[in-house]
């Protein structure tokens, strides 16, 4: 499986579908989230840019997010800014298992604190995750 490092931090905290993806976009979303919230041994790789759960989504054009919720060069910064926070690399493949534990270690980040648009509706800001790592 190949995820986008925004999608690997926040599919793992985030309970709802995002609106009007639907179809093979929902399902793959869940499956995603039961992979990450159970922490089994499917390897992941970082993706760079478009990733599989993209790939289903109809806010997919031309190889890039045209979402109204933050388009390709948006996504690209939340990309980056997890991929700093969590110490991950583009291109490196790690297990689920692997993944959650240290997304569990480190959430939420500054970003999600500070910039992320969804953040009113992310469980990271549950019981227990008030202190979290601030990076």
């Amino acid at each position: 499986m190949k995820l986008r490092p925004h999608h690997l931090l926040c599919i793992r905290f985030f309970s709802m579908e995002p609106p009007g993806r639907g179809g093979d976009f929902d399902d793959l979303c869940r499956r995603i989230r039961g992979m990450m919230s159970s922490g089994d041994g499917t390897p992941v790789e970082v993706a760079e840019g478009i990733d599989d759960l993209c790939a289903c989504c109809p806010h997919l054009g031309n190889g890039r997010c045209e979402s109204p919720f933050g388009d390709e060069d948006k996504v690209r910064k939340w990309d980056a800014r997890v991929i700093e926070g969590l110490g991950l690399r583009c291109g490196e493949t790690r297990s689920a298992a692997d993944l959650k534990g240290l997304i569990d270690g480190k959430a939420p980040l500054r970003f999600c604190r500070e910039r992320c648009p969804w953040r009113t509706v992310c469980d990271v800001f549950g019981p227990g995750r008030e202190k979290g790592h601030q990076v």
